[in-house]
């Protein structure tokens, strides 16, 4: 698997991005249903997201836009050409969702998106973040070092206390807590 998304611990995606398809489980892994991206007209996913209203956020690198699946296997939401928006063919590493926004990391950056996938800011960082969370109204993130925060509904950054060590590989901020590796 290239994926596995647990936010839902009762509806874990299992993402293949090599083959094109999702593959859901239970809470028991059991397997419940299987997604063949490519016959969607998903040529060639990225990243994808699980979201709360039990959507899928896809990125696809030949169209290089972001695509939601609904409950239906619908597309409900399309972002448009993200090379045009950003200047740059975006290569993202991860993407983060939840009811309100969803998050696209890259080499380069942090692109913010809301619910129906319009862009909405950029976060350019120096170096790639280790630390990314986004919560219903925050993202905090790691930038040369420092821990950020971001409110989305005050367009605020803020710096954090650091818990976690600057020589983390890969780390997760959880009240007040940082788990890391």
């Amino acid at each position: 698997p290239s994926a596995i998304d647990v936010s839902n611990p009762l509806r874990i995606l299992v993402f293949y991005s090599a083959q094109a398809v999702i593959r859901i489980l239970d809470n028991n892994l059991v397997d419940q249903s299987e997604l063949d991206l490519r016959s969607m007209g998903i040529i060639q996913p990225k990243v994808m997201a699980g979201t709360p209203d039990q959507g899928i956020w896809i990125f696809d690198e030949i169209s290089a836009s972001l695509i939601k699946i609904d409950t239906r296997l619908n597309s409900s939401a399309l972002s448009v050409d993200l090379t045009q928006l950003t200047g740059r063919r975006p290569n993202p590493i991860r993407l983060i969702a939840n009811q309100n926004w969803v998050i696209m990391h890259d080499q380069q950056g942090i692109i913010l998106f809301d619910q129906f996938g319009t862009k909405l800011k950029s976060i350019p960082l120096d170096t790639p973040s280790i630390v990314l969370q986004l919560s219903e109204n925050s993202l905090i993130y790691s930038d040369k070092g420092q821990l950020m925060s971001y409110q989305m509904n005050l367009n605020a950054f803020q710096k954090e206390n650091n818990l976690c060590p600057k020589n983390a590989v890969k780390a997760y901020f959880s009240e007040e807590k940082c788990w890391f590796l």
